[in-house]
């Protein structure tokens, strides 16, 4: 979708440079990316996860203590 928008010149290409990235376009789905993140963690730190919405995240035969143990010199 084409829209024409007024943008701070300044900034864009000081992110542009920053992020590595190649043209105004990247540039500028970078920071929305970014932006949906930022969002994304600001609403999950807000209201964290019910415990039944962790349910099955981890495999229950996942030990942890048993790993380590494993890992040691």
């Amino acid at each position: 979708m084409k829209t024409t928008v007024v943008l701070d010149d300044e900034r864009l290409e000081r992110i542009r440079e920053m992020a590595g990235l190649k043209t105004r376009k990247e540039t500028i789905d970078f920071a929305l990316r970014e932006a949906e993140r930022a969002i994304r963690l600001r609403r999950l730190i807000k209201a964290p996860l019910a415990d039944d919405e962790f349910a099955g995240a981890v495999d229950s035969a996942y030990d942890v203590l048993a790993l380590r143990e494993r890992e040691k010199p």
